[in-house]
Parts: C-alpha cells; structure tokens; sequence
C-alpha cells in the first residue's frame, strides 16, 4: 500500500516520544569557579610545602644554616613560646597598647574635630598648627616619649593615640566641612540652635568620614606600636623580634616575624570582613 505525504507525517508524529521522555533533562553542574578555586587552594599549598622542605633540606654549609635556621627548629621555638606562656604575654602586650592608643586617639580626634567644625573662627586660626603637626612623622616622637614616659606601656599609649588622633581630625573636619550649607542656613532661618544643627545634620553627614577615618587609623595604630617596640620596650611583638636579633639568635627571630605575620594577616582579614559589611547595601 503507498503511502501518502500526510499520512508519513502522522507516522513521525506517532513514533515521537511524549511526556517526561521529550522534555530535556537538567544536569546539575558545581557553581562557576568551585573547581578552579580548589585547584588554585591546593596549587598554593604546594608551593608552600615545597618551599619549606627546600628551606629544611637543601645542603648548606653550617656557617650559613645557623643564619638561615630551619623550619622545624621555629615550630619547635613557637610550642616553647606556647607552652611558657610568653607568646601571649607578649600578644597581649601589643594588643593592649594598640587597643589603648587607638581608643583613646578616636575619641579625642572625633571631639577636637566636631569642636572644630563647630568653631570656624577657631578651626581657621588653628589650621597652620595642626598642618604642621600632621605633617610630622609621629614615629619620631618616640624616643621622646621614651624618654618622658618610659619603655612601659604609656609611651606606646601615647604614641597610637597621637597618630589616631590626627587621623580622625582630618577626617572628621572634612566630613563636616562637606556639608550642604544651603541646608545648615535654613535649619538657621527656622529657628535651630547651633548644637539642633549639630545634632540634626552636621553629625550624620560626617559620620561616614569618621567611619573611614576610623577604620585607616586601624592599620596605622598596629604600624605605630610594632615601630614603638622596635625602638625600645620590654615587652611585645617587635621587642620579641629586637630582642632575638640582638642576640643573633635567627630561629627565635624567625619565629617571631612569623608571629607578626599571623598577626598581621588575620587582623588583615577582620577589617576585610568588617569594611565588605559596612560597604553592602541595606534594604
């Protein structure tokens, strides 16, 4: 029997599959970037195990090796430090000056600055003075402060809070100063006070200046404190490092440049964490 073009057409049609057979099956596939980012974790491992088995192993006359130390003799040195106690006093020592200076520098900075912004006339008289001052490397008021205060934990106080402090001035006078004058003139005009506008618009405007200035001087109070132990202290992460160069002992110095750098890097990575929230939109 012939077949007719339609009746081909219809046989195609019949022999189709139909229901859950013809719709397209999704194949769940890992996020973009996922393996690439194991690779590259795992790329980077590497070269740090291979470095520090060159650095273990690799034949070096014996003059040379007691400079270059090895890194299990620094693991050992640090489960020592550990053990005794003595790495967190000295953390402790470090963090507690910075944390002092810092705090210390943020409010009177914040407040010399409002009081500033508040006071045009006194903020333009004052300008050369604090130009100068901010212009001075603050790390070489330290062998004065050394010397007024001693190699305690005051002069380090000191000398954070003298960096943070310029910091937050600027920062918080130049919030101010880039408020909308248009806007404070009104408010004056409908009767405000001074301390309304303060409140009302001078302040909310600045605090995201203060905010930055605030989180810069972070890096800046850790800088000044490790330099201010380098110089002279008795205790600290830079004392540890000036203390064992000293005494030529590289394994003891090594290791607390390692120290320095875990430091260094997790406080790297909290204020990553703590400027990514800040900068994220809000609903």
């Amino acid at each position: 029997m012939m077949v007719g073009p339609g009746d081909a057409t219809d046989t195609m049609n019949d022999a189709t599959p139909t229901g859950s057979a013809a719709e397209p099956v999704e194949i769940e596939t890992p996020p973009p970037g996922a393996a690439s980012g194991v690779g590259m974790l795992l790329a980077r491992l590497a070269i740090i195990a291979g470095l520090l088995a060159l650095w273990e192993f690799l034949p070096v006359p014996r003059g040379i090796r007691f400079w270059l130390s090895t890194p299990s003799a620094i693991v050992t040195t640090l489960a020592g430090w550990i053990a005794d106690g003595s790495l967190w006093a000295h953390l402790g020592a470090t963090l507690a000056a910075m944390a002092s200076g810092y705090v210390v520098g943020c409010l009177a900075g914040v407040s010399i600055g409002v009081l500033l912004g508040f006071l045009p006339r006194a903020h333009r008289v004052m300008r050369p003075y604090i130009a100068a001052l901010f212009a001075l490397p603050k790390i070489a008021l330290a062998p004065l402060l050394i010397i007024l205060l001693g190699i305690g934990l005051e002069a380090k106080i000191v000398l954070v809070a003298i960096t943070v402090l310029f910091l937050l001035l600027g920062s918080t006078v130049d919030g101010l100063n880039d408020v909308d004058r248009d806007l404070v003139q009104t408010l004056r005009l409908m009767g405000a006070t001074r301390l309304e506008v303060l409140r009302k618009v001078l302040l909310p405007s600045a605090l995201p200046w203060i905010f930055t200035g605030a989180r810069i001087a972070v890096r800046y109070a850790f800088t000044t404190t490790l330099l201010a132990e380098l110089i002279a202290a008795n205790q600290g992460i830079g004392f540890l490092i000036e203390y064992h160069s000293g005494n030529f002992d590289a394994t003891g110095t090594y290791a607390a440049v390692l120290v320095l750098v875990i430091f260094s890097v997790t406080l790297t990575e909290i204020l990553s964490r703590i400027e990514a929230r800040a900068a994220r939109p809000r609903p």
